[in-house]
């Protein structure tokens, strides 16, 4: 798998790719509730906010994205990995390079949320060295330090 900045061309395909994995865990789709992903390129490729594709050759197959939240946090948003290309580590992969990007602007902690009832994304995250901070009604908040 090849890790890429998104392209702009890219975007309604990485919303395809959310969206699945949305469809898959939920058996429907609210498009209320990721206004984000609705114009992915005007979200995520301004700024400090970016977005990654994983790519197999023509086929993406994997996204995630950071967003600063303040000097030294970001946020891990957005991981997705096709359902026919997972448990062959390309979400550990993206997940380190999100972290390395962070890193490579300045953050010592990375923070994520996921949601409650997904006990295999709860198990990932634990095993790549986030540590669980709260839990609400829906989601787990987990967090991870990179210290200087």
């Amino acid at each position: 798998m090849q890790i890429q900045a998104i392209q702009k061309e890219q975007c309604p395909t990485a919303k395809k790719v959310i969206l699945a994995g949305f469809l898959e865990r939920f058996g429907f789709i609210d498009h209320t509730l990721n206004p984000d992903i609705q114009d992915i390129w005007s979200e995520y490729m301004q700024g400090d906010h970016l977005f990654y594709v994983g790519m197999d050759g023509d086929r993406m197959i994997c996204t995630g994205a950071i967003r600063r939240e303040s000097q030294d946090t970001f946020q891990v948003v957005r991981m997705s990995v096709l359902k026919p290309y997972r448990k062959h580590g390309l979400g550990r992969r993206m997940l380190v390079h999100l972290e390395d990007k962070a890193i490579s602007m300045g953050a010592q902690k990375l923070i994520l949320e996921t949601n409650k009832q997904w006990a295999d994304a709860i198990q990932f995250y634990k095993k790549n060295g986030y540590s669980e901070t709260h839990e609400d009604e829906v989601s787990c908040y987990f967090q991870k330090e990179f210290p200087l």
